[in-house]
């Protein structure tokens, strides 16, 4: 039996949590009824006053985790280094603010915190004594968009490797292993007015067998490749809609990474984001295969979480319902039955 653990991060029940006026017992709640053992939280969001939060906010916050007893699994934390119109924080200033967010994550009893993709690796060294003392695990996400070969997650791994410490690691998203465009984004654009012939060859080339940030990245061996990217004549002529450019940009965000780099970086992955934009209802995510991807870490004996993380709220058309508990509901029945065997 694999010793892989479900989650849910709620930054999936966000519109549950504001707009449906769940609330964070009632996101807690919605998800310890899906049968899952862990949360992933966001702090910055679900707990008032974040790191300043008060001994009320913080009794409630245990109350609510005795009354439904999950695993507190991971913090989502983000350094807000552009909190400033006219500048980017210090050192200083981003090193306080994680020192803090690793003193609250403590205080919440959860053993991980997940630092967002462009989290400067110069703040490890400086919050390292910190984290250690606290027995909290300081781990940077690898995004799509920001994948293994993006020179910032390449400098993060470069000084991981370097301090060599299991208080520093990886938490890597699904989101890299997609191998085909998110469908609910493509109907979301198409009805937006997107034009058909990019959205069509945005598809074409994850049916190849690679993925857009390749195609318009060239080599990527420098971050301005990722931040501007270089379009084939043949698709920039296809251009009409305002936002046919802005849907070929944003499709780098959806990567076809090779599977090798589980092996190659387990050692120092904490946790993984199951992200998921669309479960069918074939009980399968639409975009990524998740058999493969669980076979493959099954095989390599993971034994931490694997936190549901659903983004497909953000491409229901106006009008329509967000079925955000539903969504992730099913997201867990797919990870139980791979990670379960079939069970």
């Amino acid at each position: 039996m694999s010793h892989i653990k479900r989650g849910v991060s709620l930054y999936s029940l966000q519109d549950a949590y504001g707009r449906g006026g769940l609330g964070l017992e009632g996101c807690v709640e919605a998800v310890e009824k899906m049968g899952t053992e862990g949360i992933e939280i966001l702090s910055d969001q679900m707990i008032r006053g974040a790191a300043n939060a008060s001994e009320e906010t913080l009794a409630e916050w245990d109350r609510i985790m005795e009354a439904h007893p999950l695993e507190r699994a991971v913090n989502d934390i983000f350094i807000n280094s552009s909190l400033y119109k006219n500048r980017w924080l210090t050192l200083d200033e981003q090193v306080a603010a994680l020192e803090a967010d690793l003193k609250l994550t403590h205080r919440l009893g959860i053993p991980l915190v997940r630092l967002v993709s462009r989290t400067d690796p110069a703040v490890i060294r400086r919050t390292l004594p910190l984290a250690e003392k606290l027995g909290v695990t300081m781990a940077v996400e690898v995004h799509a968009g920001m994948s293994f070969r993006h020179p910032m997650t390449a400098a993060w791994i470069k000084e991981m490797k370097a301090v060599d410490s299991p208080f520093v690691g990886l938490v890597v998203d699904f989101g890299i292993y997609c191998q085909r465009h998110p469908r609910v984004s493509s109907n979301y654009f198409k009805h937006l007015g997107v034009s058909e012939d990019v959205i069509s060859w945005i598809d074409d080339v994850f049916a190849s067998g690679t993925d857009p940030s390749a195609a318009f990245q060239g080599d990527g061996s420098n971050e301005e490749s990722f931040e501007q990217p270089i379009f084939p004549d043949e698709l920039r002529k296809m251009f009409r809609h305002p936002l046919d450019e802005f849907y070929a940009m944003m499709s780098t965000g959806y990567e076809n990474t090779s599977l090798d780099t589980l092996d190659e970086y387990l050692p120092w992955i904490k946790s993984f984001h199951g992200k998921f934009w669309e479960m069918t209802d074939e009980g399968e995510e639409y975009s990524i295969d998740y058999s493969r991807i669980i076979e493959r870490l099954k095989k390599l004996g993971f034994e931490g979480y694997i936190c549901s993380e659903y983004e497909g709220q953000r491409f229901v058309v106006p009008g329509e319902e967000i079925r955000d508990i539903e969504q992730v509901s099913k997201h867990q029945d797919m990870l139980a039955r791979y990670i379960n065997d079939g069970k």
